[in-house]
Formats: structure tokens, C-alpha cells, sequence
């Protein structure tokens, strides 16, 4: 009896050892066949990603000759770098541009300051500049890159002008106009104006009476040219928006798919 009992035991143990083994080759083959595939995916994926760069050993966009304007607030002058072949136009409407925001810095002690307004900010001895902000978006298949424009004097401070985009296909380095971008979604310039305007009417009946959305103004000024439709990180569609009211515009980000 006991015999028995020793030799089924010993049976089930080495039944047991046999598919623990098989375990251990199956997964091992399989773990190392999926990770060196994920790994070898992700080589060639920079590997093509690095043959629409300019410079292979720089990010997709980096900056240059940045100067720090003033530190309260914080206003920097810098210039954009898009490393992707075939953006030369590109790279020289934006330089000019840059040119003239650094050109456009006036000095509180070299200007005729308005004795009736308080000077609320004299940091760095500013009276006014144009000023830009940056901000680039890397998903899996495309790059965005947002700029917003505004203007700072020393009595009212900052106020944002314009927001702009830039979209480019990861695949070939192709730019791609807002025409596009809506049609992988087949969405006209009237949808995202009606998104838009969605948003804007949740917002009005949170902020009440004090602070009025010009929705009409708002949204007359958005074509589907100037449009400031991006992806962000995770590969939605965006698009950022100046808001009217009846204070100071503001700056709204919206999500479009």
C-alpha cells in the first residue's frame, strides 16, 4: 500500500517537473521572440524616424539663442529649431518673425511713460515687447508644434494675440495643412466651430455674468486656414482657442475627436 502510494507520488512529481519544464522552454521562447521583436520594432522605428531629420543626434524641434527678457513675468526670447529636411521656408518665416519680436523690446528708461498709469511690472526695465511661447507634441505618428503669440507692457502685463500650429507626418517628414488633418476624421471646419462652440457654452453658465463669451466673435475669428488644429502627445486632435469675452481674451484648449 505504501509502495503504491510512493510510486504514484513519484509519478505525479516527475508529470509535474516534465510540464514545469515545458513551461519554462514555451514561455522562454515566446518572451524571447515578442521582446527582441518589440525591441527591434522600436530600432527601425528611430531608424526611420532619423532619416527625415536634419540632424540625426537632435530632437524634432529644439531651441537657440535664448535670452531671458525679463523674469517677473517670465518672458524669454528663443528661437525654434524644426529639425526635419525640406523645412527651409518654414525655418525662415519663423527666424523673421523671431527678428522682429526681439526688435520690438522698448526700455521703461528710454520711453515716455505715462505718468497717470501705474507701472505695475519694472522688472528688467521693460515698457513693452512682443513675446512668443513654444510648445511641440511627439506622438506616434505625428509632430505638433503650437505657438502662441502676445504682447507685454509694464502697466497691464501679458495678453495673448494669436495662436498658430504647425503639423508634420512622421512618416516622410511632410507638413500637413488643417484640410488634411480633418479629413482622417472626415470633419469639416463647421464641426470643429460646433465643438467648439459647445465647449464655450458649458463654460459661459460656469463662469456666470461676470465674465461674457463673445461665442460669435470667437468663433468668426477660427478658419479653416488658421485654424490652431494639433495632436497632442497621446495623438488627439486639438485645437487651441482665443476666447473673447467681454475682459481679456484667454487662451482655451479643446479636444476634437
Amino acid at each position: 500500500m505504501n509502495r503504491n502510494l510512493e510510486r504514484r507520488r513519484d509519478f505525479i512529481g516527475s508529470i509535474l517537473f516534465v510540464v514545469f519544464v515545458l513551461i519554462l522552454v514555451v514561455g522562454g521562447f515566446f518572451a524571447t521572440k515578442y521582446l527582441t521583436s518589440d525591441s527591434q520594432k522600436k530600432q527601425i522605428h528611430k531608424s526611420e524616424l532619423n532619416k527625415i531629420k536634419v540632424n540625426s543626434d537632435k530632437d524634432f524641434v529644439y531651441y537657440d539663442n535664448e535670452v531671458t527678457i525679463c523674469e517677473d513675468p517670465d518672458i524669454v526670447h528663443k528661437d525654434i529649431i524644426i529639425n526635419i529636411q525640406g523645412t527651409d521656408t518654414l525655418k525662415e518665416l519663423l527666424k523673421k518673425e523671431n527678428d522682429e519680436i526681439r526688435s520690438s523690446v522698448k526700455k521703461i528708461s528710454e520711453s515716455e511713460v505715462d505718468t497717470s498709469k501705474e507701472i505695475l511690472y519694472k522688472d528688467g526695465d521693460i515698457f513693452f515687447t512682443k513675446e512668443r511661447n513654444y510648445a511641440s507634441y511627439e506622438s506616434s505618428k505625428y509632430l505638433s508644434i503650437v505657438i502662441t503669440d502676445g504682447e507685454f507692457n509694464c502697466y497691464t502685463g501679458s495678453q495673448i494675440k494669436s495662436v498658430k500650429t504647425y503639423n508634420f507626418n512622421l512618416a516622410n517628414g511632410k507638413q500637413l495643412s488643417n484640410e488634411t488633418i480633418l479629413g482622417f476624421y472626415s470633419m469639416s471646419i463647421d464641426d470643429v466651430k460646433n465643438k467648439i462652440s459647445t465647449k464655450l457654452a458649458s463654460d459661459q453658465e460656469e463662469f456666470g455674468e461676470n465674465s461674457l463669451i463673445n461665442v460669435e466673435d470667437t468663433l468668426n475669428s477660427i478658419s479653416l486656414e488658421n485654424a490652431a488644429i494639433y495632436f497632442n502627445k497621446a495623438g488627439k486632435l486639438m485645437i487651441s482657442v482665443i476666447v473673447k469675452t467681454n475682459q481679456e481674451s484667454y487662451n482655451d484648449t479643446i479636444e476634437l475627436n
